[in-house]
């Protein structure tokens, strides 16, 4: 059988260099576009390539687009905002102009977006349940991720699937340590009245599906890629205190990260519930569902 190619934007990125090696493992043949100067591998399946331009072949059976600056790293500043933009919707349009230069009509382009999409209730009583045709919001994190998947989706000569992701839960790198480090060290459990929600996903279930969106037909377009498990902040800190075997008492202000984050305490303190229902239609099954069995894995592979 002919071994497929699969070409990786962010590659060294945290979701990239799970999805590396995990496609490896499965015999394709991996190109990964990074910035980083010394990426390098003994592996015959693995070639690392700077710019686009580097590209030695027209056989790229699939393409999975990554790119994008870490949307926690820094306070979300003017100068910061743009930064975020331009990681996401320029490399996004040079990628797909390069594919249509070159004549590369891919079997499927998966590019990533996220359940910023759906913004935020400003009521802050989470009544609601987004699905993928759940309308997006005129406020930064939804605009941001508005104009990714517009970058995408404007080149119709493609077959692109939209990945909305949900934060994502891996044993290294990611958000979970830092979420998990004030309940360890017994301190902070709670944070603002822990009913906003955590919209989670295990990172084996992204790479799984990302997988289950490549090879297999679907007529959907897009796919929020999150856990069907309903799940608050105040919950989470008490399912991972029981993982931990911790017992922390304290709660952490809203007016305390809303002071040092500004708009940026969105992410933390605000949301919206995201449910999977393309995803589940299509008949993919979710390896870890629930929150306990996730971090139970996670946690013991530290």
């Amino acid at each position: 059988m002919q071994k497929s190619y699969v070409l990786i934007t962010g590659a060294s990125g945290f979701i990239g260099s799970y999805l590396v090696p995990y496609l490896l493992a499965r015999d394709y043949g991996v190109i990964g576009l990074s910035r980083q100067k010394k990426n390098s591998s003994d592996h015959p399946n693995l070639t690392w390539i700077q710019h686009l331009d580097e590209l030695k072949t027209d056989q790229i059976d699939y393409v999975i687009n990554l790119a994008g600056e870490n949307i926690g790293q820094s306070r979300w500043t003017k100068r910061r905002k743009q930064q975020l933009i331009e990681s996401r919707v320029k490399m996004t349009d040079q990628l797909y102009r390069y594919l249509e230069k070159r004549q590369i009509f891919p079997k499927r382009i998966i590019s990533a977006s996220a359940i910023g999409y759906y913004g935020i209730d400003p009521l802050e009583q989470w009544s609601g349940l987004c699905t993928e045709q759940s309308a997006p919001q005129s406020i930064f994190m939804s605009e941001l991720c508005q104009l990714w998947e517009h970058a995408a989706l404007n080149f119709k000569s493609q077959h692109t699937k939209i990945v909305r992701f949900g934060v994502v839960f891996a044993g290294k790198g990611g958000i979970l340590p830092q979420m998990l480090l004030p309940i360890k060290m017994n301190l902070i459990g709670k944070i603002g009245h822990g009913l906003q929600p955590v919209v989670w996903v295990h990172i084996q279930d992204i790479l799984r599906a990302i997988e289950f969106l490549m090879i297999n037909e679907n007529k959907a377009q897009i796919f929020n890629v999150v856990s069907p498990e309903k799940m608050n902040q105040a919950k989470f800190a008490q399912i991972a205190a029981q993982q931990l075997q911790r017992k922390p008492l304290l709660t952490l202000p809203s007016v305390i990260l809303k002071m040092l984050l500004g708009e940026q305490s969105q992410l933390v303190l605000n949301g919206q519930y995201v449910q999977p229902e393309a995803l589940l239609e299509a008949g993919f099954e979710f390896e870890y569902p629930y929150l306990k069995a996730a971090l139970k894995d996670l946690l013991g592979h530290r």
